[in-house]
């Protein structure tokens, strides 16, 4: 078959929020579009961007899976904000920046 697959990685307040991200193909950058709430996962299709086909002229399609990326490390304030949009979502958040801060001063 003349499509190609290929994972891409986006932050995960891409994926979350939407945006724009660059995708290299075969021919050229393209633009793609990343809607608010993407899951990882996510296939997005990109017509004509694939292989040559060797027969018809024409080209496969590029079909990309969006892949999210979870950062490994995060500063406090980073990780303060997190866990205020995880109460936000009303996940219990155990052990919260605050609390500890609250912990290491009593």
């Amino acid at each position: 078959d003349d499509d190609l697959y290929m994972d891409l990685t986006v932050p995960f307040t891409k994926a979350a929020l939407g945006g724009d991200v660059h995708v290299k193909t075969l021919k050229e950058t393209v633009e793609m579009k990343i809607p608010a709430g993407t899951q990882g996962g996510k296939m997005f299709r990109l017509k004509g961007q694939g292989m040559p086909s060797v027969h018809h002229g024409t080209h496969g399609d590029l079909y990309v899976r969006v892949m999210i990326e979870v950062p490994t490390s995060l500063s406090s304030k980073q990780r303060e904000l997190l866990e205020e949009l995880a109460k936000e979502f009303g996940e219990s958040v155990k052990g919260s920046f605050k609390d500890r801060i609250k912990k290491a001063f009593k």
